[in-house]
């Protein structure tokens, strides 16, 4: 008999984390990091959790032996300070992990999970996930490469001895979205993750329901995440809607232009290139959102995204940066030793910054001595062979500081700034006691909670400071309450189980069996 326990993804939006017991065989579908049992207790970035006990300790996770890395060991401490490490390691439980894309809501506990669980997913997400990792590392999410298992689209694989999986490229807001069809010995299963048809991989989502129409669903695991987004009422319906709105908005404006979108959405970068071409505008991207675009597709055997912006299609506005007081370049400079803030431009980069800047920091080098000691330390590092390896962007494609600032804002008409953080952007670019004429066009999800509302608050804040006009042009990354209805109609499956919605009971409107999933209740089927 089949068995599903869901330990996240009920009664919220996100947090899937749901087991699949066939016979012997144990799969995860997701392992995602749930923002609503976290934001009861935690608060970035004054209080976080360090370790697997913490969110243990708040009831986030699932208390399963075999699941967790180091489970089984104990740390045995003396007053001293000293300790010994006791215990046996617990054996694994859990044969794989099915994971459906890289939004943390969905990936962002499996740096917990013991590495031997191969996690399957595909290549783009693969990709993704070690590009956020090399901007932003975070214990929880963050995975050794060697459990990733990449599955191509439309690839069946036997996992275990008892359940058998396809996977499916899906249309979403961040790339390599993937769903899953899963057969046991008695039931087929269909697990959508989030999708949508309104995007620019909608054939993708397509082909996944046609699939789906040649099958006899047993059980449908499905979002509903719109079933609640009353408040999205701004959003477009499709990629192309938001594409038409943007171009008209630039047009009409004379003086700079503000595009606000998601970190994760590759896409709308796409979106916002075609805009820049349509308008005669330049683009200028954040500094990590020009590291994904740069380096999503390069080294690899064939692109893992068409259709992406290159180096000469855009500028990189690099994030303000202070020089240390102890670098040379400091000590060298100012005599007295008062704590300036002067900006930097290559010294003190770190991380992702450091790789984007690869050329100009081995030319900016003057003397063998200062070669050889920055050579040394990047050799020390774990991103050595990426620094080496960098692709070599052109010191004019770089904006950094007051006089990259002052440029753009001087000839605010030619340019398109794209940001993933409005209030830092502002901050950085706002002259002091000046407005700064333009349109900031905001491009995400409209809050749908007090936390987010208060975000909220504090960006318009931002943007009445700084004089700007607030528009707004989004499509939502997930399916809507008509198109979710279609889908069901057409798979015609023997029950569906809402996830990753509020809203489950609108489901019982649907004209369908449902099967509304209880938090860590088995459910034989």
């Amino acid at each position: 008999m089949t068995k599903l326990t869901f330990y996240g993804g009920v009664n919220e939006i996100g947090g899937n984390k749901i087991l699949l017991e066939a016979g012997n065989t144990k799969i995860f579908l997701d392992f995602g990091m749930s923002f609503l049992g976290e934001n009861k207790f935690f608060e970035f970035p004054l209080l976080r959790p360090a370790n697997i006990d913490d969110l243990r300790k708040i009831n986030v996770i699932p208390e399963i032996k075999g699941l967790y890395k180091n489970t089984g060991l104990n740390i045995k401490y003396q007053p001293n300070g000293d300790f010994t490490v006791e215990g046996i390691p617990e054996n694994r439980q859990i044969d794989a992990i099915l994971l459906t894309h890289g939004h943390l809501d969905h990936s962002g506990y499996l740096g917990l999970v013991r590495p031997d669980i191969p996690i399957y997913l595909s290549a783009a997400t693969k990709k993704f996930l070690k590009l956020r990792s090399d901007i932003n590392k975070n214990w929880e999410s963050d995975v050794h490469p060697d459990s990733f298992s990449i599955m191509e689209r439309d690839e069946e694989k036997k996992i275990g001895r008892d359940i058998a999986v396809r996977r499916f490229d899906v249309d979403h807001s961040v790339i390599g979205a993937s769903a899953y069809l899963v057969h046991t010995k008695d039931k087929t299963i269909a697990y959508t993750g989030d999708f949508r048809f309104h995007g620019y991989r909608q054939k993708e989502t397509e082909h996944f329901l046609k699939a789906l129409l040649k099958q006899k669903i047993d059980i449908l695991i499905t979002e509903g995440t719109r079933l609640s987004r009353t408040e999205e009422e701004k959003a477009f319906e499709t990629e192309e809607e938001v594409f038409s709105a943007a171009a008209e908005l630039t047009k009409k404006e004379k003086g700079l232009v503000i595009y606000d979108a998601s970190p994760a959405d590759i896409d709308r970068v796409r979106t916002l290139a075609r805009v820049a071409k349509e308008t005669g505008r330049t683009l200028v991207l954040d500094d990590k959102k020009a590291y994904f675009i740069l380096y999503l597709n390069y080294n690899e055997p064939k692109n893992i995204v068409e259709g992406l912006p290159g180096i000469n299609d855009f500028k990189i506005y690099l994030s303000r940066g202070k020089l240390k007081t102890t670098s040379k370049k400091y000590c060298n400079t100012i005599c007295a030793d008062e704590n300036l803030y002067i900006e930097t431009f290559t010294h003190d980069r770190k991380g992702y910054q450091r790789t984007l800047l690869a050329k100009q920091i081995l030319a900016s080098q003057k003397s063998t001595e200062d070669y050889n000691r920055l050579i040394g330390g990047i050799k020390k590092s774990k991103n050595a062979e990426e620094f080496f390896k960098a692709i070599s962007i052109p010191a004019e494609n770089c904006i950094w500081g007051p006089i990259g600032r002052e440029e753009i804002l001087k000839n605010s008409g030619k340019y398109i700034l794209y940001t993933s953080n409005g209030p830092l952007t502002l901050l950085q670019f706002i002259p002091a006691n000046k407005k700064v004429p333009g349109t900031y066009i905001y491009g995400k999800a409209e809050p749908f909670n007090e936390e987010m509302e208060i975000s909220h608050d504090k960006l318009k804040n931002w943007i009445d400071l700084a004089g700007l006009k607030m528009k707004y042009a989004h499509t939502s990354g997930h399916i809507s309450e008509k198109d979710l209805r279609r889908f069901i109609k057409e798979v015609n499956p023997g029950c569906v189980m809402p996830v990753h919605t509020e809203k489950a009971d609108m489901f019982d409107t649907f004209g369908i069996k449902v099967i509304k999933p209880e938090l860590k209740k088995p459910l034989h089927i």
